[in-house]
């Protein structure tokens, strides 16, 4: 394969990585965790990103090194999954929330839950498509797996950007008006719920 024309691949192999992170289940996921504690909005993105980018590569070292085929079962499981999860991080948001606002308790959060929750996400729908299809026509596996690492890349640097906006936002309503961070911290809950719940009721 001509450098150049490698060179190229490679990038459109991070761009993609770039672009999915901006797919709207990913958001909804990364903005419900971090509806209840937005301070560690940056720490959930990355942890969510790592996740990710676990399932994609090890998805993509069964595909292109082991000859492996994704099921399609396996396929429709974690995607149920992903939208009962944004479900889930919903209503556990609004649950604390709830809690800070009548009780005075902060809710923490866990980072390994985002990872969780990243790992499911990066073995369903059009993540290992995206990464994998340009991957399987490099020659080497292993300018394949640089592929996808760069795939990876992308979208933890752009989550990691996603998490760290949502911070800012939520700590400049924080100055403004309690009210209005607690009303945006719903608002982020909200998105989560809906968007599993539409996942739900399309699929």
């Amino acid at each position: 394969m001509d450098v150049q024309v490698l060179e190229t691949v490679l990038m459109l192999g991070f761009a993609a990585g770039v672009l999915h992170a901006f797919d709207p289940d990913h958001l909804a996921a990364v903005s419900g965790l971090s509806g209840g504690d937005g301070k560690r909005s940056v720490g959930f993105a990355l942890h969510w990103g790592l996740g990710h980018g676990l399932a994609v590569l090890i998805i993509a070292l069964a595909v292109m090194v082991f000859g492996a085929a994704v099921p399609e079962a396996f396929s429709a499981a974690a995607e149920s999954a992903v939208a009962w999860m944004l479900i889930l991080i919903g209503a556990h948001t609004f649950y604390h929330l709830w809690q800070q606002h009548y009780r005075g308790r902060v809710y923490g959060g866990h980072r390994r839950n985002a990872a969780l929750v990243g790992l499911v996400h990066g073995s369903a729908g059009s993540a290992p498509l995206l990464a994998l299809i340009p991957a399987a026509q490099y020659t080497s596996a292993a300018w394949g797996l640089l592929h996808v690492l760069l795939f990876n890349v992308g979208l933890l640097l752009a989550m990691v950007g996603v998490g760290a906006a949502l911070r800012r936002g939520l700590a400049v309503a924080a100055k403004r008006d309690g009210r209005l961070q607690l009303s945006l911290q719903g608002g982020l809950a909200m998105f989560a719920v809906g968007f599993g719940t539409f996942l739900l009721v399309g699929g």
